[in-house]
């Protein structure tokens, strides 16, 4: 079972270092067309005290990855998939170019406020994770991102209802996790 905490209430310090799932940087770097709401203000100001008590942010590919597909998909959907009904010829349409360029600005502001970091593929317990996988017990990203935590001691901070599992140190405002990992709400 993870650890963890309601990120409205942790104490972040300098020590502390932080790997933000996609879910975090979509709503801190959300697109035009996904609304703002509850769960935005409470990451945005979280974020902020990360960056004020000089937290340790890493990204890994995998999550900018994730963060650059979907932020291109939830664009797409909303826009542009009545006229383009098939994704990958919408990347290479004109309507992708506003999109794109989009989603690489806030890519680059993310770099910028973090550091670059492997996520341990290589050194990953790949059955374990793919075991996870067959099973259903976990998306295959989702457990490379429990294992590069697991391995490098980074807090894992995400809105995905999934971490139960792993023991990391999972950091959310979602009720459902907090409960299911043992907090009383």
């Amino acid at each position: 079972m993870n650890s963890v905490s309601r990120i409205g209430d942790y104490k972040f310090s300098q020590d502390d270092k932080l790997l933000l799932d996609a879910n975090i940087w979509l709503y801190l770097f959300a697109p035009p067309s996904k609304p703002s709401g509850y769960a935005t203000k409470v990451y945005s100001e979280a974020f902020k005290r990360i960056l004020s008590a000089k937290s340790q942010v890493v990204l890994s590919s995998t999550i900018l990855s994730e963060y650059l597909n979907r932020y291109c998909r939830i664009e797409w959907g909303a826009r542009f998939k009545e006229v383009h009904p098939d994704f990958k010829s919408f990347r290479q349409s004109q309507d992708y170019f506003q999109v794109g360029n989009g989603a690489a600005t806030y890519a680059r502001a993310m770099l910028k406020q973090s550091r670059r970091v492997d996520d341990g593929f290589a050194g990953t317990d790949i059955a374990a994770v793919l075991g996870d996988f067959e099973s259903g017990r976990s998306d295959f990203n989702d457990g490379l991102l429990v294992s590069a935590c697991a391995s490098n001691s980074w807090k894992l901070v995400t809105h995905d209802g999934d971490f139960k599992e792993g023991g990391i140190h999972v950091l959310t405002d979602n009720a459902k996790l907090i409960t299911a990992c043992g907090k009383k709400e």
